[in-house]
């Protein structure tokens, strides 16, 4: 009886602990590699454009962490419905912090100039959802890990 309430004492402490045991253990080494990725949003726009204010756009692209905080590359396809033609391609590098509990923040610089700042959550380490927090539009991003980093 006594071997019975130990076991199951031992089974109760088990279950609370474990999940700690597992608790996520991220850093900027979890984002190392490149990434293929898409996202969707709006971007606000004058009147003369669009009443709405602003413009629905889809963009795909690659992104390249170093594992130490630097986005050492990245490509571009950016698709609206702008009047005046809505596809645009490029590239942007720029940096990133990764938190403990996997969240982040990065701020990304186009080189059609300017910067873009995102939090994201590193998933797992080969997946990444991203918001973008500038405001005034609206964008989501989905990531996937394509290939390891070089020499790994």
């Amino acid at each position: 009886m006594n071997a019975n309430k130990l076991a199951l004492t031992l089974i109760v402490l088990l279950v609370a602990v474990a999940p700690n045991l597992y608790a996520a253990r991220c850093s900027n080494a979890s984002l190392n590699g490149t990434y293929g990725y898409s996202s969707q949003g709006f971007f606000p726009v004058t009147a003369d454009i669009s009443p709405a204010l602003f413009l629905p756009q889809a963009q795909t692209g690659l992104i390249t962490f170093d594992g130490k905080g630097t986005i050492t590359s990245g490509t571009y396809t950016i698709n609206t419905s702008d009047p005046a033609g809505g596809v645009g391609r490029g590239t942007f590098t720029g940096t990133y912090a990764v938190n403990s509990d996997c969240t982040g923040a990065s701020e990304t610089h186009p080189d059609v100039g300017g910067s873009l700042h995102y939090d994201f959550l590193v998933l797992s380490p080969t997946e990444v959802v991203a918001i973008a927090t500038d405001a005034g539009g609206s964008q989501i991003l989905s990531a996937q890990k394509i290939r390891a980093a070089e020499g790994r």
